[in-house]
């Protein structure tokens, strides 16, 4: 008697009077109450019966707040928070799309002035190359000049030179012969008058 009296007490009493309070029927209040009881210790079927049950009264509640007209204020406010929520993320969609073209749009502006300053970088070093090499040019030719100018201007001067040396020559070579011509006539004039001497 004692064993049968245990397997009754298998059961959570409290759990059960409260489902029968509730208006679940008895069997269905004991089986869930018995179900409740084991699943201290691990029973698969247990732990199912009790979950079924909670889904059950779940299922059941939400349908009662459905038909209530708070439930369906509830209904309402979830799909206005969705709707909302949905706004939220489609503003923030075409933000992040918006943010991503003007980016796009500052980089290619930065690309484009970056190329335009390097054009004109390079612009610029090419005229002033072409500038350095016309003064170079101009350097050299005037260089050219001035010794062309210099080397006439020697050559000028040592012709002048030369042609004054020349002279100075021909000068010092007349004088030598007119002096010599002078010599010999002063020689001849005293070798008559020895003659003459002679002869008177």
């Amino acid at each position: 008697m004692a064993k049968k009296d245990s397997k009754k007490a298998k059961r959570d009493n409290d759990l059960f009077s409260e489902l029968r309070e509730r208006g679940v029927r008895k069997g269905a209040a004991d089986q869930i109450s018995k179900a409740a009881a084991g699943l201290d210790s691990g029973k698969k079927k247990a732990t199912d019966t009790v979950s079924k049950a909670a889904r059950d009264f779940r299922s059941l509640a939400g349908e009662l707040e459905k038909r209530l007209p708070i439930g369906r204020e509830r209904k309402a406010d979830v799909t206005s928070a969705a709707e909302r929520s949905q706004a939220s993320a489609s503003s923030a969609a075409t933000k992040t799309r918006e943010t991503a073209k003007a980016t796009a749009s500052s980089a290619k502006r930065g690309t484009k002035s970056t190329a335009s300053k390097a054009k004109a970088g390079a612009k610029d070093t090419a005229s002033s190359a072409k500038s350095t090499a016309k003064t170079a040019r101009k350097a050299a030719s005037s260089t050219g000049k001035q010794a062309r100018s210099s080397a006439k201007s020697t050559s000028s001067t040592a012709r002048s030179s030369a042609t004054k040396t020349d002279r100075s020559a021909a000068a010092k070579k007349g004088a030598a012969t007119r002096k010599r011509n002078a010599a010999k006539r002063s020689a001849a004039a005293k070798k008559g008058a020895e003659t003459r001497a002679q002869s008177s």
